[in-house]
């Protein structure tokens, strides 16, 4: 990919970015929109939002984002994604960087409406009020020339959060999957269906003990719940338990057992006859009653 195929152009508007914006304001800016892409990247993993400290190696990854040029009008910033770095290496990332990769997953849920993990929501609402009444960011993607800025304000936010997308339409009563994220608080857990969908679930406080012992457990979830698009759906949950899975005994195997084997292991020599299927406790009248059991109509 060249380099301009890597290049973002954020165009900043609100009332604190009217002409050029503060450092202070910008500064704050960059922080949620960096935190933002953090989170968003940890969500899509599976891993655990709001890390404290400093960030881990992923989190760098989906952040090396360089400064080419800062325009009024009102505030453009034209940005470069970058390949990470590690230890004055090149992390093996593809073709494509991953800082790339990941704001434009950001930008289509944004674009198609999906509610957005609770982290990232609120990190972007702060960069839109570091720029003031009815700051905003329109975000133009060269790697998706010819299609229109995604806009991200308050509005839009909020209206992802409260109300269902085009694609709400199918509800749910009952998961299967493996419970792969925990975070008490707010109370919410992940299940990672077999089939890709990563359900997002709100659980009331007397399941909270229940649900820490069954992390990375295969689990059965009952409750109220909604599919938002092919990979994600929401549920309140009234009722969450462990699967049972069941261990292979030597009674079953992979490879084919030769006939003759299986007679030997189980001392058949000869043939059985129906007799062998026949409880020998059982006395002619019981034998009886069984035929006319089976003949009742």
């Amino acid at each position: 990919m060249t380099q301009e195929g890597r290049q973002i152009t954020l165009r900043l508007e609100g009332s604190r970015a009217e002409r050029g914006v503060a450092l202070a304001d910008f500064e704050s800016f960059i922080d949620n929109l960096l935190g933002a892409l953090r989170d968003f990247d940890r969500s899509r993993r599976g891993a655990p939002t709001r890390r404290a400290g400093h960030p881990e190696r992923e989190a760098e990854a989906v952040t090396a984002l360089r400064l080419l040029r800062f325009e009024r009008g009102s505030a453009v910033a034209t940005l470069e994604a970058e390949e990470a770095i590690d230890e004055g290496k090149r992390l093996p990332l593809g073709d494509r960087p991953a800082a790339l990769v990941n704001l434009e997953a950001l930008v289509d849920e944004v674009a198609g409406s999906a509610p957005l993990p609770q982290p990232v929501s609120e990190a972007l609402a702060r960069a839109c009020r570091a720029l003031g009444a009815n700051g905003s960011v329109a975000i133009e993607l060269d790697s998706r020339r010819g299609q229109p800025p995604t806009v991200i304000d308050l509005a839009r936010l909020e209206s992802a959060e409260s109300t269902p997308s085009a694609e709400s339409i199918e509800g749910a009563r009952t998961v299967t999957g493996r419970l792969h994220l925990i975070d008490v608080e707010p109370d919410r857990l992940a299940i990672r269906s077999s089939a890709g969908i990563d359900w997002v679930c709100g659980y009331p406080e007397e399941l909270e003990e229940r649900v820490k012992g069954l992390v990375g457990a295969l689990v059965w979830a009952q409750g109220a719940g909604r599919l938002m698009s092919s990979l994600r759906g929401r549920m309140t949950l009234e009722r969450i338990e462990a699967v049972e899975q069941g261990e292979q005994s030597r009674l079953f195997t992979l490879a084919p057992i030769e006939e003759s084997d299986l007679l030997a292991s189980q001392g058949i020599d000869e043939p059985q006859g129906l007799s062998s299927l026949a409880d020998p406790s059982w006395t002619d009248d019981e034998d009886g009653l069984y035929l006319a059991a089976l003949l009742e109509k």
